[in-house]
């Protein structure tokens, strides 16, 4: 989008008596990935391979007291997408634009944001996709000795219909409060609404509870959904999350630390009853907690409305300063049983294996390898394929912003 450009070039060429009074900071990123995969379970198919690279600039335009003015356009692609050479996809868009306006201990955002809460795995900016997740709305918060709470309204869709008919809005109250040096507990709840109501109306209530216990740090997760959804009929919404990670850190030069965890996404155990018991995670990212290969990146789609469960454990160091390792194992599979074809029950839908690397080149340059395979369970060998799947990758990240 040209506009975009024109507008944060004029800011960029700006001459410093325009902004005596105001304090203005760039921020630049360049993100490109060569991934090569064979993911469809078939050792007979050919590898392929492709490079994602994003690009986004931004500036932070600010008084020096209570505002704020953030820009960034972004333009995400894969290489060789256009037709020609000389072809533009016109692939530049606004990541984000909003207002920040600090009052005392309260601060509100207007415009289209990210927006990140807790550890991430309810609503999240989900980053290692070509395109964050962006949110066009409003954030108020309040900051008070030792808690913060923070509401958000998000338009997610308006079709600029008749009575706001098949608009998408959501919802949401997060609290964070610090109960000791050791242990914060945060409430949140979510409202999904589509409109008709008919349509959606699901109520998210959790709570995220992470510290530590001497070298162990802990991360746990409850939550559960309710209301009414309609899919081929309206369905009762009853689902529920539940998740933990442990990480012993070894109070080792290296960083080493050894980590293990549960989590499941409940499914649904009978699809042709009135309840709806699959937990959707839309907004969340997935990459960080269901594995590199990105299988589950869409819950309930991508499980067959079965949910899924994640037993889990890791290993990370740093090899030297400058580079860090981490090695995981996932074990997969569906919170509710699926009948085979053979009549046989089960919720297997495989083992992943993740390694990865990252080299520190400067504060502002990192360098990214990695791997993983995956090997199918029943579920997966019925519904995919009964070959292991693999995938790597390697890039970097530059991220650079003026001081």
């Amino acid at each position: 989008m040209k506009r975009y450009t024109y507008l944060l070039l004029l800011f960029m060429l700006a001459t410093p008596a325009m902004f005596a009074q105001l304090s203005v900071k760039f921020n630049g990123e360049l993100r490109t990935r060569l991934e090569i995969d064979e993911l469809d379970f078939n050792s007979n198919s050919k590898w392929q391979n492709f490079i994602n690279n994003r690009a986004r600039l931004g500036a932070v335009i600010s008084n020096n007291d209570d505002l704020e003015f953030h820009f960034r356009i972004i333009d995400a692609r894969v290489f060789g997408q256009e037709a020609g050479v000389q072809v533009n996809s016109a692939n530049l868009d606004l990541n984000e634009g909003y207002l920040k306006l600090k009052k005392g201990d309260w601060e509100f955002i207007l415009g289209r944001q990210e927006a990140r809460y807790n550890n991430g795995r309810i609503i999240a900016q989900s980053d290692w996709g070509n395109t964050p997740i962006t949110f066009d709305g409003a954030t108020a918060r309040y900051s008070g000795k030792g808690y913060r709470i923070s509401g958000f309204a998000f338009r997610l869709s308006d079709k600029l219909a008749a009575d706001d008919s098949l608009d998408h809005n959501l919802l949401g109250l997060f609290g964070e409060f610090k109960l000791q040096d050791n242990l914060q507990l945060n409430p949140y709840l979510m409202f999904d609404r589509r409109s008709p109501v008919e349509r959606l109306s699901r109520l998210t209530l959790g709570l995220n509870a992470p510290g530590y216990l001497g070298p162990v740090v802990f991360d746990i997760d409850v939550a559960y959904q309710t209301g009414n959804i309609r899919t081929t009929k309206k369905e009762t919404i009853s689902a529920f999350l539940a998740a933990i990670n442990l990480e012993y850190d070894f109070k080792v030069t290296s960083k080493a630390a050894l980590g293990a965890g549960y989590a499941i996404y409940s499914g649904d155990k009978d699809g042709t009853d009135d309840k709806y018991e699959v937990f959707d995670n839309t907004y969340a990212t997935k990459h960080a907690f269901l594995g590199d290969m990105d299988f589950f990146r869409a819950v309930p789609t991508s499980t067959w409305d079965l949910g899924v469960t994640d037993m889990y454990v890791y290993y990370k160091m740093a090899l030297a300063p400058w580079l860090a390792t981490k090695l995981t194992g996932h074990i997969f599979g569906s919170a509710a049983k699926y009948k085979l074809a053979s009549g046989a029950e089960s919720s297997s839908y495989g083992t992943e294996i993740d390694l990865n690397f990252v080299a520190k080149y400067n504060e502002y340059l990192n360098f990214m390898l990695g791997a993983a395979t995956f090997l199918p369970g029943d579920i997966f060998k019925e519904k995919k394929g009964p070959d292991n799947a693999y995938w790597m990758y390697a890039g970097f990240h530059l991220n650079m912003s003026t001081k």
